[in-house]
């Protein structure tokens, strides 16, 4: 019983934490350990949830291939070529952990866990992309939807993952509909994070490839996500040592703005002003270094960062500006 209890009591302050309540108080009736709730968090970040999908972009009006491609480092990842005889490409690397190719679905959520109360799309921003004239490869990161888990089988906030941005420009660059065509980058939030680690990785893929332009939303380190939520110093350090132990050494915060220094394409930064779970500072800095032609662009109106997600499904118009400046021959 009092194990039952110690799981509800963890659980009880992560909710109260994520809704912006007064975790303490929670923390103290249930009798959790600072590492315990740190090793939740931990855990939260680790371990994407897995999310299936009951629709495909058939059921958005557009047509589709299944396509599997492997990564370097042996991965099988799997995903939707999407209208792909256009003359141009774009990849979108989706959000993760609560998310995959398709987007995130309230129904597939955890009880009283959701952190949103909208579903996000992705096929709705991809059929506005190839009402435009684009192609678009939509695909499950590793440990994520359909591809293949790692053999941690934990998310590493974008460092993993960068050999899945690479195997999917050199997919996109060698498949028999899309090779020769100019490629295009839409990276959302971890995949954000996880395209500047790629091109830090490998900076010639893009360059050799034909990649033209990213459009990056909203690029984020668990390590800051997890500080906005306002914890204490001490379950800060219990989440990042279980994080690094659990993850095969990554950092809960990783420098993606170092990573920036290596962009090696034009990118549009899009960050929602009023985001509450991100840095600004941090964003500043990553603009800053990166070191191509570059714009960054704010959103406004979204007051809660999911809003940021669903953006270009109703409001393409400034990715689409964006793309066509770079990628039209």
């Amino acid at each position: 019983m009092k194990d039952t209890w110690l799981c509800v009591g963890v659980y009880v302050c992560l909710l109260a934490l994520l809704q912006n309540q007064a975790f303490a108080e929670e923390q103290e009736k249930f009798e959790v350990s600072v590492e315990e709730l740190g090793h939740t968090f931990a855990s939260a970040f680790l371990q994407p949830l897995p999310q299936p999908f009951d629709k495909t972009p058939a059921d958005y009006g557009m047509a589709y291939r299944d396509v599997e491609f492997r990564t370097r480092d042996g991965l099988t990842l799997r995903g939707w070529l999407v209208e792909e005889n256009a003359d141009k490409v774009v990849i979108m690397t989706h959000f993760g952990y609560r998310a995959n190719r398709f987007g995130y679905q309230l129904k597939h959520q955890p009880a009283g866990s959701m952190p949103y109360d909208q579903e996000i799309e992705f096929p709705k921003v991809a059929r506005r992309l190839a009402d435009a004239g684009y192609a678009v490869l939509m695909y499950d990161l590793r440990n994520h939807g359909e591809s293949d888990k790692t053999e941690l089988g934990v998310g590493t906030g974008g460092h993993g993952e960068r050999f899945d941005v690479i195997a999917a420009v050199e997919f996109v660059a060698a498949d028999q509909a899309t090779q020769g065509k100019p490629i295009g980058l839409l990276s959302y939030c971890y995949g954000a994070n996880t395209s500047f680690f790629a091109m830090q990785e490998d900076q010639s893929v893009f360059q050799s490839n034909d990649v033209r332009a990213m459009v990056a939303l909203q690029p984020l380190s668990n390590g800051d996500y997890l500080k906005s939520l306002g914890v204490s110093d001490e379950v800060y350090a219990a989440a990042a040592k279980l994080y690094q132990e659990r993850s095969g050494g990554y950092p809960l915060r990783a420098d993606i703005e170092h990573a920036a220094k290596a962009t090696a394409v034009p990118t549009r930064l899009v960050q929602a002003r009023k985001d509450p779970n991100t840095n600004l500072a941090f964003v500043a800095e990553l603009f800053e270094n990166i070191p191509t032609e570059k714009e960054m662009y704010w959103l406004e109106e979204p007051t809660h960062r999911f809003d940021g997600y669903n953006w270009f499904a109703e409001n393409p118009r400034d990715m689409l500006d964006w793309f066509d400046a770079h990628m039209s021959n």
